[in-house]
């Protein structure tokens, strides 16, 4: 698996037209709707063009920093009516085929469009590029659309876009547009090669090379992100320690991303074959600099808890992997800086006293010691799942630490200073030791009049805790002893995870939302449900993220019954509107 109103006429230029809109909208030069009331103004100096034309190249240009393409018309009107059609909207699809077959005339179906953005002088020029043998014979079809069209004497069509100009040439089985001359000479014989792993793989896809960027133009992001940082900081009154450490940490965080990262990928792709919409994103930092450091030692690990990785279960997440010690370095940093600013906000709080105060910061302390201590060994363990149904939901969730002793030590802590809080939960410690697990109890009383939490929970709710020597557990729900006793049961040692992705996550909606209706009764609820239950097998989101060289990549996939679900619920939503507006208009509109 992979992750109105204008008129027909105007349509028919706007596919030709479309990378020139987007570097008109770059460069604040208008839109083409007041081409035709502005050629006047351009003609002198198309006519300087023609007398001064050279084959003058641009004096400092980087290879594109922005690629961005649009799937071919043939996938983009097979995306378009399918996704329509699911959701629920097929006129939507009908009109977009209907209208790509009238101004689509000229272009290759079959190929996407383009537009390549470099760093030219210093300042990005954006560059289009469409599939057509022969924009010529396109242009003077649409003249009355484009205004009339020059040519150059070495071939460059010029069109006239409010008072600037657009140069448009044929570069082999591509019109490539730009705002200078010069900057058509920029594209090779093939511009597909720019658009290497985005085209027609995707939708709507994007790459930022970011290495592209001279470092003078990113130290100058750089300087006017700190100085906006600043400047916002000196306008609040009284920042704390804690608060200037952590937005410092951010913004070294931000500035460290400018600098070292290599390449940004977004990919949004609609798969009518498999039914699914999808997103990937792509992040890899340069060699060699800290950034590809702190992803060089990631790895899966096994784990004690992908018994929750499970298609039946109404949720899940897991995570395991190797930390590298500069990521180790980096997280405890972060860590500190969250105990500074915890420390701070104690300290300034003005509604605890000095023994109240410093209980707090013991105890806060301690937790933050245990976390610093497990993010020191190198390695996270995480997992978790839920299970839902009419009247019915189970959290359960369980993760490696240092010591599930000394957290199980600080829960008692905590239980002691809230006995002479008013209505404070009660804890029960040590109850049982199941399977090596020591387990805990701490319920919650539910008031009186909150009936349907009562009918799910009873009286009290109880959340279940269990302590072993290097993880700690939890569970909560309608039968939360039962579920954390599987959950332990379930424990297993996957010793070859090679074809685990480090970290994934599921979510099916149905569960919840039958969960959701025997609380409250809801029409559009209702409505998705209807839908949902007919499309038990697409009925997911799931997301994973894979480690790469000097970086990470993420997968997001959309089943099908998960879009049915949406289009069922808006339509729902809209029946609800009508009836209202005629209970409102006595059924007169």
């Amino acid at each position: 698996m992979q992750v109105t109103g204008i008129g027909m006429r105007s349509y028919r230029a706007n596919w030709l037209t479309t990378a020139a809109v987007l570097i008109s909208a770059v460069l604040g030069m208008g839109g083409l709707g007041r081409i035709s009331s502005s050629v006047a103004l351009a003609q002198d100096q198309i006519e300087l063009e023609k007398e001064s034309d050279s084959d003058s190249a641009v004096a400092d240009a980087t290879d594109p920093v922005l690629v961005v393409t649009v799937a071919s018309l043939n996938k983009l009107m097979q995306d378009v009516n399918y996704l329509s059609a699911v959701v629920g909207q097929p006129q939507a699809g009908g009109m977009f085929t209907m209208m790509a077959g009238s101004f689509a005339q000229g272009l290759d179906p079959a190929r996407p469009i383009g537009v390549l953005v470099p760093i030219v002088d210093g300042a990005p020029e954006p560059i289009g590029v469409l599939p057509t043998d022969d924009v010529e014979l396109m242009l003077k079809r649409m003249e009355a659309q484009t205004g009339p069209v020059d040519k150059l004497d070495d071939g460059t069509l010029v069109v006239a876009a409010g008072p600037s100009l657009v140069y448009i040439r044929q570069v082999g089985a591509w019109a490539v547009i730009a705002r200078q001359k010069e900057l058509l000479d920029l594209m090779p014989e093939d511009p597909m090669s720019l658009m290497k792993g985005l085209g027609d793989d995707y939708t709507f896809a994007a790459r930022l090379n970011v290495q592209e960027i001279p470092s003078e133009t990113r130290e100058g992001l750089i300087a006017q992100i700190r100085q906006g940082f600043e400047q916002a900081m000196a306008q609040q009154a009284n920042n704390s320690e804690g608060v200037l450490a952590a937005s410092e940490d951010s913004i070294k965080q931000i500035e460290q991303l400018i600098r070292d990262a290599e390449q940004l990928m977004i990919g949004w792709n609609i798969d009518p074959e498999e039914k699914v919409v999808t997103i990937e994103t792509e992040f890899i930092a340069a060699d060699g600099t800290e950034m590809a450091e702190l992803y060089s030692g990631q790895s899966v690990i096994p784990s004690i808890f992908s018994s929750v990785i499970d298609d039946e279960n109404s949720m899940y997440y897991h995570a395991a992997a190797s930390m590298s010690p500069k990521l180790v370095e980096r997280s405890s940093e972060s860590i500190e800086s969250l105990k500074t600013m915890m420390e701070t906000a104690i300290k300034e709080n003005n509604d605890m006293n000095d023994d109240a105060k410093a209980q707090v910061t013991e105890l806060g302390n301690g937790f933050i010691e245990i976390l610093l201590n497990t993010v020191k060994e190198g390695k996270f363990d995480i997992g978790a799942f839920a299970v839902a149904d009419d009247g019915k939901i189970e959290f359960s969730a369980g993760m490696s630490i240092s010591d599930g002793e000394a957290a199980a030590g600080l829960v008692k802590d905590l239980a002691a200073k809230l006995q002479s809080v008013p209505n404070a939960p009660t804890f029960i410690f040590d109850e049982e030791v199941y399977a090596g697990v020591t387990l805990h109890s701490v319920k919650i009383d539910i008031p009186a009049n909150a009936d349907e939490l009562r009918e799910l929970f009873g009286e009290q709710a109880v959340i279940k805790l269990g302590t072993a020597d290097k993880a700690l557990y939890l569970a909560a729900g309608t039968d939360s002893e039962k579920s954390i006793k599987s959950f332990i049961d379930a424990k297993v040692s996957d010793d070859d995870p090679e074809d685990r992705p480090l970290g994934q996550m599921q979510i099916r909606l149905l569960p919840f939302l039958r969960f959701g209706q025997s609380i409250k009764d809801n029409e559009i609820v209702t409505a998705m449900i209807d839908t949902l239950s007919q499309e038990a097998d697409a009925d997911y989101l799931l997301v994973e993220a894979e480690m790469i060289d000097n970086g990470q990549s993420s997968y997001v996939e959309i089943g099908e019954g998960i879009l049915k679900a949406i289009g069922a619920g808006v339509r729902e939503a809209q029946v609800q509107q009508m009836k209202q507006l005629q209970q409102q208009g006595g059924g007169q509109f």
